[in-house]
């Protein structure tokens, strides 16, 4: 390959492991790896919203920057480029056998509605749960969770702004919350906790902190900051839901 389709290789890699939720230092120890296998020198510097690489061969310098304006979580590509990178760094394919790969990755199937909602019922269900609830208020928070699910699906499809998504699905889990508990007289409490544990950032918070323990000081207070901030969202689509719901006297 020449060293045009090396950092293409590279700064593809790169990307779509950020826009699925990649720690920073994987990020830029995949391009390192990838560069350096085909005898390029490489420098990489990645952020929760960019990456910006640099090499040096026999053509020159080159710099390449690629903004990353939105970003997921999804271990499974996240696996599936990590083992890619470390097969084109031990057995060095060609361009076009890896272009191929990563299309096939890219248009991998997605998980099906049903089993995005169901996988919100089951949390909110062992969730409640654990917390102490009834079979009653589990059950609730499996109605509320597949709801939620719903959301996701629907948000997932749109281009709106993130967080609406996490605001509206905490005010939906507070009311829905309050109704059960007028028509079956659960805790309303447990069953919003349980619901809304599925928007909980537990990932961006853990890769946030593990960014800031490798070093990585921007991206991992990026990250913190954007958790704590879809956290306090969450908060206060709930609060607000509760505060209605309560003015109305109906808890």
């Amino acid at each position: 390959m020449d060293q045009k389709q090396i950092l293409d290789v590279a700064i593809r890699a790169g990307t779509m492991l950020l826009r699925n939720g990649a720690e920073i230092y994987r990020v830029e120890d995949t391009m390192n790896r990838i560069c350096r296998s085909y005898g390029l020198s490489c420098e990489a510097f990645v952020l929760p919203t960019g990456v910006f690489i640099s090499v040096e061969g026999e053509s020159g310098i080159t710099t390449h920057v690629k903004r990353i304006p939105s970003r997921t979580v999804d271990l499974t590509r996240i696996s599936q480029i990590n083992n890619l990178s470390r097969i084109i760094e031990r057995e060095k394919p060609d361009y076009d056998a890896i272009i191929k790969e990563f299309d096939s990755i890219s248009n991998a199937r997605k998980y099906s509605n049903f089993t995005v909602s169901f996988a919100y019922a089951l949390t909110a269900f062992v969730y409640v749960l654990l917390f102490g609830g009834s079979l009653m208020e589990s059950l609730s928070a499996v109605i509320v969770g597949v709801f939620l699910g719903f959301l996701r699906i629907l948000f997932t499809k749109g281009s709106s702004f993130p967080f609406i998504e996490y605001f509206v699905g905490g005010f939906a889990s507070g009311i829905l919350g309050s109704v059960f508990a007028l028509l079956f007289r659960v805790n309303p409490y447990l069953v919003i906790i349980g619901a809304v544990t599925n928007l909980v950032p537990g990932v961006a918070l853990t890769n946030g902190i593990r960014d800031l323990l490798h070093g990585d000081s921007v991206s991992g207070l990026t990250r913190l900051g954007e958790a704590i901030m879809m956290v306090l969202v969450i908060a206060a689509g709930t609060g607000i839901a509760l505060a209605f719901w309560n003015a109305g006297g109906l808890i």
